[in-house]
């Protein structure tokens, strides 16, 4: 602040005060010295670094926490020196994660085949990888609850979910022994829903598969294949009977 060896004296314009007086006609104010700046002190010699301020301006590095489970705009305060740093954080969006506060979410897309039958399927979780169950029958836009795979909660304890969000990829294109599948299927379909299948006909004693002679060849099988293992069962029951 000052040069070596020498001191600080009283201010001369406001004699120590730190204030002065400004006269404007009638009027009188009192304002801040505008020699010593409210110090109260005169220095003759400033110190050439800090030009009698008492502070340089410097740049320096500093390294930051980042509170676990901090949220888009939320602030923090940081001493640094003698002096309180304000810090706002802005979190980048994610191509995968949607977050609602504490909890994820993520779409997981699994085929019809697992969504009729039942199975896994493996998904990105926050902190790794996960194998998750997936229930027979499961429907499209089913939702799955992961407890405590998501966020950190900044001002509690735990953490939060991680939702998993259900589609279906349904296969564009099929080739005949897929469609044979499907169309046996649908003949068996007992869920009582209305409205009409393709290569499906609806008759009084029930539903019938249309189709060339090439294709059905491949329907003969698949009903053929069922109607052994029921004939299998049968006589299983009827030997156990006897």
């Amino acid at each position: 602040m000052v040069q070596r060896n020498e001191k600080p004296t009283k201010c001369p314009y406001c004699h120590g005060t730190g204030m002065e007086t400004i006269s404007n006609g009638p009027f009188i104010m009192r304002t801040t010295c505008r020699n010593c700046h409210g110090t109260r002190v005169h220095i003759k010699n400033p110190c050439k670094e800090c030009h009698g301020q008492g502070v340089t301006q410097q740049r320096k590095k500093v390294q930051i926490p980042v509170p676990a489970g901090v949220d888009d705009g939320q602030s923090i305060r940081m001493k640094i020196g003698n002096k309180d740093l304000y810090i706002t954080f802005r979190v980048g969006k994610s191509n995968y994660f949607r977050r609602d506060g504490p909890d994820i979410h993520s779409e997981v897309e699994i085929s019809l085949s697992q969504a009729l039958l039942g199975g896994t399927v493996d998904i990105q979780g926050l902190y790794e990888n996960l194998s998750i169950k997936i229930p027979a029958g499961t429907g499209s836009h089913s939702r799955i609850r992961l407890t405590e795979k998501g966020i950190s909660r900044i001002n509690s304890y735990g953490k939060g979910d991680h939702y998993l969000h259900i589609k279906i990829k349904v296969p564009k294109t099929l080739n005949k022994k897929q469609r044979a599948l499907a169309l046996v299927l649908a003949e068996l379909d007992d869920t009582g829903i209305k409205g009409t299948i393709s290569g499906i006909v609806n008759t009084k004693e029930g539903r019938v598969i249309e189709g060339d002679a090439e294709f059905e060849e491949y329907v003969n099988m698949i009903k053929n294949a069922i109607e052994d293992v029921e004939d299998d069962k049968d006589k299983d029951k009827n030997s156990d009977r006897s």
